[in-house]
């Protein structure tokens, strides 16, 4: 391997490293309070949902690979069923991973002859299908559909349109304006693409989302996410909505002809999981109350808290050096963090992000918030 690149790659991560802009791996540390975690139900430790991927795995051929393209396990049309079953449309099919089923989708259904008008902090796996599909991409201002409006008057001419945006922006925790982005879209006439991965499972009366949330679940046209947040799953993502979308995706999404399946395990964990969604099980009101709690402690010791209506909040900081500092110090004193900081947020816009989750009991709460004062003073 060339000498130059070795070179320049270990330049520019001691860059990184200095520029507070590196970002260690490490292990999940059970002593740690973990604000991490996007397990939000705690429905990853539900015993139902461990049986149930134990099942699986004692399946004849469970931990087999890929076959033929379109071979599959049964577990996948029954996941695909509930899952279509429990966010009320017509069918769904199941990728490897949220990643995966954003490129799919975006690359088989559009091209060169549509506009895309994405929200300008969608996920990177939506930006990355919106690139591969060739369509030409409007950005809008973050969650601002007076600037989306001005996108769709000027470009009246394509063979399809659609409006791109995730359902929760993850690093502030606010929702998007679905009810004027379906307004704007039906006036338009262009496609509601929601990636709802943040949103499905903790938000709306049952747990089915954004849509959910904000009464607009038959407006929505597509919707994408993942099994491996807050239904518990360790991985496996989907798309869902009209059955012939979904039917062309089966012929033409590369991501699902050409790549593994998701194992038998996960997509039997994911099924159980929404069946106990259906049965409306887990205590929402509990996981919001919680959420509600920590940012008013927060905000009593005088932090600037962003988001209330999903458990991810975000506490702006300011500068990438003193988020360091924070982020190791909590660390230090057993809270597990994320630092966040420009590119990913504005410059002079860095951010701790906390995961608000079941898991945490009242004593961790306590931990947190203490920790938090001690490093504020």
């Amino acid at each position: 391997m060339s000498r130059t690149l070795l070179t320049m790659l270990s330049t520019e991560t001691r860059k990184l490293e200095q520029s507070g802009l590196y970002k260690p791996q490490r292990a999940h540390d059970p002593a740690l309070v973990d604000f991490t975690s996007q397990d939000y139900l705690a429905l990853a430790g539900d015993q139902r949902i461990h049986a149930a991927a134990r099942a699986a795995l004692d399946e004849r051929d469970a931990l087999a690979g890929g076959g033929t393209v379109g071979t599959r396990s049964p577990h996948h049309p029954k996941l695909e069923q509930a899952l279509a079953r429990f966010l009320g449309v017509a069918d769904a099919l199941v990728f490897g991973s949220g990643y995966l089923a954003n490129l799919g989708l975006f690359e088989a259904l559009f091209d060169s002859r549509d506009c895309l008008f994405c929200d300008a902090l969608v996920h990177p796996s939506v930006a990355e299908g919106v690139r591969l599909s060739s369509a030409t991409a409007f950005p809008f201002h973050n969650n601002d559909v007076e600037d989306l409006e001005d996108k769709l008057k000027r470009s009246r001419t394509a063979r399809f349109r659609a409006v791109v945006t995730d359902g929760v922006f993850p690093f502030d925790g606010r929702v998007a304006a679905l009810e004027a982005i379906c307004t704007l879209a039906e006036r338009y006439e262009a496609l509601v693409i929601v990636d709802d991965a943040l949103g499905i499972g903790v938000l709306g009366a049952t747990g089915r989302g954004t849509r959910e949330l904000r009464g607009v679940m038959p407006r929505v046209d597509i919707v994408t996410g993942t099994f491996a947040k807050a239904l518990g799953a360790p991985a496996g993502g989907f798309v869902a909505g009209k059955r012939e979308v979904i039917e062309w995706l089966r012929q033409k999404a590369t991501p699902y002809l050409f790549s593994t399946p998701l194992a038998a395990a996960p997509a039997a964990a994911a099924t159980a999981a929404i069946e106990i969604l259906e049965r409306g099980e887990p205590p929402l009101a509990q996981l919001h109350a919680r959420t509600r709690s920590i940012k008013e402690a927060l905000e009593a010791l005088d932090y600037r808290v962003l988001g209330g209506e999903h458990p991810s909040l975000a506490i702006v900081i300011g500068n990438v050096v003193p988020l360091q500092r924070m982020v190791n110090a909590l660390y230090e004193r057993r809270v597990h963090v994320t630092g966040v900081c420009y590119p990913v947020v504005p410059e002079g816009e860095a951010r701790i992000r906390l995961e608000t989750s079941l898991r945490l009991s009242d004593a961790d709460v306590t931990l947190a918030v203490r920790a938090f004062e001690q490093v504020r003073k």
